[in-house]
């Protein structure tokens, strides 16, 4: 297939796949692609599809809200026109406190921040808190956690991250450091995992054979890995939707909405006042 047809397939196949959901980042939409068998899964392939992007938002054939950066994002400083906006901005900000009437605590820790977009979104309706790892958490973020956590009793964290040596790994030194501390939550890891790879045929990658956890993770689990992202937008989605949901009482946080919705009128009346 001559050069200029087949990045015309491939142009044609990215904006099939970001018309059905967006944004994505620049990793998911080459998963995608891999997925449908239009390209291969090396490194050549993944800088082909990206430059394709880039290309394909100058010369407008996608928007550019479609594909997102979030490790390149602006810290913007917050300014109003005038007290009356600022009014609605606090009125905004406003959230009681749900866990006030939970079962139990939960928190969200995410291993890649190119996807906590998808993750922000869906946990604020439930006002999880997430925390995003990029790898392995630093110990000043362990021992944070710990003091949030306390014992750990009655706290769960939904862990998501790769299936891959540093991924399942991640989830054991997780649970030994906080443990420094004396506190021992549930910890579980949600996704990705072999299971996931099977059932949504994932196309894998090989583990890195000089990561010293290869070695454990192969004998146990083969030498095919496959990164988070490789997990299709949606159905990430239902398995934190799913997650969150099943360890939550759910007639318990409408009520608090409700509460807040009454309270947030209130306050919008006083401040407008």
């Amino acid at each position: 297939m001559a050069k200029h047809k087949r990045t015309e397939m491939i142009l044609e196949n990215a904006i099939s796949v970001l018309a059905d959901y967006h944004p994505m980042t620049v990793r998911q939409v080459y998963y995608r692609l891999v997925s449908r068998q239009i390209i291969d899964n090396n490194r050549s392939q993944y800088q082909a599809v990206s430059n394709i992007l880039v290309d394909a938002r100058k010369s407008g054939a996608i928007p550019w809200g479609w594909v997102e950066d979030r490790l390149r994002k602006p810290r913007y400083v917050s300014m109003w026109d005038n007290l009356a906006a600022f009014a609605h901005t606090a009125v905004h900000s406003y959230r009681l406190d749900v866990w006030a009437t939970q079962p139990c605590y939960l928190e969200c820790w995410l291993e890649k921040d190119a996807l906590s977009g998808i993750f922000e979104q869906l946990l604020a309706n439930y006002g999880v808190t997430l925390n995003v790892g990029r790898g392995y958490d630093g110990w000043d973020s362990i021992h944070s956690a710990a003091m949030r956590f306390g014992t750990g009793e009655g706290c769960t964290v939904l862990y998501y991250g790769d299936f891959d040596p540093s991924g399942e790994d991640m989830v054991r030194s997780l649970r030994e450091r906080l443990a420094f501390f004396g506190c021992e939550p549930e910890i579980v890891k949600c996704a990705l995992t072999l299971d996931d790879v099977h059932r949504y045929n994932l196309p894998p990658d090989f583990a890195k054979k000089t990561d010293t956890r290869a070695a454990a993770f192969i004998d146990r689990w083969g030498d095919m890995a496959v990164e988070l992202d490789a997990l299709p937008p949606d159905v990430l989605q239902t398995s934190l939707k799913n997650e969150v949901e099943k360890r939550m009482d759910l007639a318990a946080l409408e009520s608090i909405k409700l509460q807040e919705a009454a309270d947030k009128e209130a306050l919008l009346e006083k401040l407008s006042s």
